[in-house]
């Protein structure tokens, strides 16, 4: 039996509970003070599966840190990991991954050579005074909750504090008006990521979910601020030399659940 690393598992980091203030929050942000991002690209399906699935079975029952599988697309994928004590754990699972590597059969190996054709690296910090998600919001229900619609936000040098106040503002907002079944959470880039880039998720149970009566519900919950939230908004959006945005989902069978 393998252990990888001690820690609960938050693969989905991204999600965590985020109330009213950042007093309140910052316990559960202290759990993933940041996340290791890793984006795979020229995926092939197939082996991909297979790899992650031979991951799964190899590690079942193991202690310690756990990750999550989203998939963008056909050929894009993303495993992340919560890291909870920052720098000083990526650099245990990077040497936990390595060691795991050096028992692998020559397929296993031959597997992970052929999943993906590049895999980039990056960290993000958790920006929990810049999130919001109902209260209560547990890693049960982050699982739960398979669709992130992601925006990625390049800031320009001179705007990032501005784009950073807007955020917080308009978060604090949505915080203060209850709005329900939203889950809203912020990380800002560190190591691997362009210069000033703060990544915003939106997680929800489907992109139909999320596009449909859980935006009409928003936008019933903003209407005594709408013109304020606008503003906020339009702040961001001017604050980025470049703005990227996709969707991803979480495959269950692909992402691992450390024994504790």
């Amino acid at each position: 039996m393998h252990t990888l690393m001690k820690g609960a598992l938050l693969v989905a980091a991204l999600s965590l509970p985020v109330t009213s203030g950042a007093q309140d929050v910052a316990p559960l942000f202290e759990a993933a003070p940041a996340i290791l991002y890793e984006t795979h690209s020229g995926v092939d399906g197939p082996v991909f599966v297979e790899y992650f699935e031979m991951l799964v079975e190899k590690y079942a029952g193991a202690e310690g840190f756990g990750w999550g599988v989203y998939r963008e697309n056909a050929t894009v994928a993303y495993r992340i990991t919560a890291l909870s004590a920052g720098l000083e754990s990526m650099l245990e699972v990077q040497q936990a991954r390595n060691e795991s590597f050096q028992e692998f059969t020559e397929d296993q190996t031959d597997l992970s050579n052929r999943a993906w054709g590049t895999r980039h690296v990056t960290v993000y910090n958790a920006a929990p005074a810049l999130s919001v998600v109902p209260d209560g919001f547990s890693v049960a229900d982050i699982q739960a909750l398979p669709y992130n619609r992601v925006t990625l936000y390049n800031l320009k040098w001179d705007k990032a504090p501005a784009f950073r106040q807007a955020l917080a503002e308009r978060s604090a907002l949505g915080r203060e008006a209850g709005i329900e079944d939203f889950v809203l959470t912020a990380w800002t880039g560190g190591i691997g990521t362009q210069a000033q880039t703060v990544m915003v998720r939106v997680t929800a149970e489907s992109r139909a979910a999320d596009a449909g009566d859980n935006a009409a519900a928003r936008r019933a919950a903003r209407q005594p601020y709408i013109a304020e939230f606008r503003r906020l908004t339009g702040i961001m959006n001017r604050s980025a030399g470049h703005i990227e945005q996709h969707d991803q989902r979480r495959i269950a069978t692909l992402s691992f659940v450390p024994s504790r």
